[in-house]
């Protein structure tokens, strides 16, 4: 599991010194996710997020993400969430910084399957955007993996990876190609409810520069019910 654990370490320090050789920015994605079961079947799920366009600085966008969720069986649940975005274009010599704000409501089921060790998650998202007087919606697909490296369940002391893929389309006004998020992260099991991960994510965009994005989560799951 070490040569795992480095392999992991030299892949994510290759991409982002090949992003500062391409002199390409290297922005942030600054991320907190917690889980609160309430009983068995239902989960409030909030995520809030700081992403800047440089490693600290400059913010890109800050937003808070509730989502309520209901489990029909273990490996099958449905959410619904209303968010807010605030958002910031990138700042330019002739083209200051513009704020724009964003208030969305997603739909979301989330499937999952176990191989041995190795956890598969399937989300599928629909989201109703409203962007200052401008209404859209968008598809997102993500395959997520992830895997217990130093023993074969999570708990306490145990290091980890998680990797993925997620592909969003524009569905209204018109149907396009939004963006391709790929990322690779490695993380540690800090308490049996919290855990600390780090790694990079190549963004590809549509009409966009495309964007290298160091990553930080802070994930905490709760339990509130007997």
């Amino acid at each position: 599991m070490k040569k795992v654990i480095i392999f992991f370490l030299v892949l994510l320090i290759n991409q982002i010194s090949t992003a500062q050789d391409k002199n390409d920015k290297l922005g942030s994605w600054y991320v907190y996710n917690g889980f609160y079961k309430l009983s068995p079947k239902w989960e409030l799920f909030f995520e809030g997020q700081l992403r800047t366009y440089e490693f600290i600085s400059e913010p890109q966008s800050f937003f808070v993400r509730p989502f309520l969720s209901y489990y029909v069986k273990d490996d099958l649940q449905f959410g619904i969430s209303q968010e807010y975005h605030s958002n910031w274009s990138e700042e330019a010599p002739d083209h200051p910084s513009i704020n724009t704000s964003e208030y969305r409501t997603t739909l979301q089921a989330i499937t999952t399957q176990h191989w041995g060790r190795v956890h598969l998650q399937h989300r599928y998202r629909y989201e109703l955007r409203l962007i200052e007087n401008d209404f859209k919606t968008r598809a997102r697909y993500r395959l997520q993996v992830g895997i217990p490296l130093t023993d074969r369940t999570m708990k306490k002391g145990v290091v980890f990876t998680t990797f993925g893929n997620e592909i969003l389309m524009d569905v209204t006004p018109n149907v396009n190609f939004n963006q391709n998020r790929s990322y690779c992260m490695l993380g540690y099991q800090l308490t049996p409810t919290l855990n600390l991960q780090s790694g990079y994510m190549y963004l590809s965009k549509n009409g966009h520069n495309n964007e290298h994005r160091f990553q930080l989560f802070i994930t905490q799951k709760l339990k509130f019910y007997n």
